[in-house]
């Protein structure tokens, strides 16, 4: 994996780096406590946090993103306290659907979160609603949605890019493709050779980017953000990555052929910009450490807190 770091900062770096780590720590958190039978649902990002984090690290905070159930940087990058989000998916009272749902299924208008909405193709018309809104107030502002490469196949995908296109609306498209559609082959899902060639049929704007390389993913949106407020227009995103677990946990993977599997690991999105923000001497041993005992000790704290709380 080729890292270019371009005209970033130290700092900056170093940012992105905490920006994938975190959630990487949450969900290792979260695995250990399904098993003891304190988390009975969860939807595992590992593998694709680059993704989540890198969209979220290029949008501002008052452009809305629009997630999938698999997205947990989308909420850590917008630094919602964690013990609010520990009570959403142990379905207390605090959490952001007050109990009725323990799962990504839930959005917040503080944070300019929408929920997402199952089976994902929906979704991306309301991105084309909020897009047109921006537009018709002239603030320049961009707006993010998710989908997974199954939902490509959706009739409401289809219509929600063929009116971005033809009114200009500023959404950046974003396709997860991580090969399997719940246990479903990308081969056996559609003909064309890469979903961005979708673009072509709607006249759109698309790439193709390695959605395990935080840098790329946040240097060409950066990009394409900038283009996009000089130019009003959407673009459809293809990200290739991989999900290391099931489409959820009690799933599993023993439909993926374990070279598959072992050819991912080695392209993981948090150890290999670890190794090279290492390699670049801005990143000590001692100073990762530390980093992580931070977080994992913000993790600790606020589910201790959320222990306290009174169920729905």
């Amino acid at each position: 994996m080729i890292f270019d770091k371009k005209n970033l900062s130290n700092d900056q770096l170093l940012d992105l780096y905490k920006r994938i780590l975190k959630p990487r720590l949450i969900e290792e958190k979260m695995l250990i406590l399904i098993r003891q039978g304190k988390v009975s649902k969860w939807f595992s990002g590992i593998g694709q946090e680059a993704i989540a984090c890198g969209v979220t690290a290029v949008l501002d905070t008052d452009e809305y993103i629009l997630p999938m159930h698999r997205n947990l940087g989308v909420f850590t990058g917008r630094n919602i306290p964690l013990h609010r989000l520990f009570s959403q998916w142990q379905g207390k009272a605090n959490g952001f659907t007050k109990g009725r749902d323990r799962s990504f299924h839930f959005g917040s208008q503080e944070y300019k979160i929408i929920g997402m909405i199952s089976h994902l193709g929906p979704q991306m018309g309301v991105a084309d609603g909020i897009a047109l809104a921006n537009k018709l107030k002239k603030n320049g502002k961009i707006t993010a949605v998710f989908t997974g490469e199954g939902a490509t196949s959706e009739g409401d995908f289809h219509e929600a890019l063929n009116i971005a296109s033809v009114w200009d609306l500023p959404v950046m498209f974003v396709i997860e493709n991580n090969g399997y559609g719940l246990s479903t082959p990308t081969n056996e899902q559609y003909r064309c050779e890469n979903l961005a060639d979708r673009g072509v049929g709607y006249g759109m704007e698309s790439h193709i980017i390695d959605g395990n390389n935080i840098l790329e993913v946040f240097n060409k949106l950066s990009e394409l953000k900038t283009s996009m407020i000089e130019n009003p227009r959407p673009v459809l995103l293809e990200f290739l990555t991989f999900r290391m677990r099931g489409h959820e946990e009690a799933s599993g993977t023993k439909y993926v052929p374990q070279e598959l599997m072992d050819m991912w690991a080695a392209k993981d999105p948090v150890e290999n910009f670890r190794t090279f923000l290492k390699t670049e001497n801005i990143l000590t041993e001692d100073f990762d450490e530390k980093i992580r005992a931070e977080i994992k000790t913000e993790i600790d704290e606020n589910w201790a807190m959320v222990q306290t709380e009174s169920d729905i």
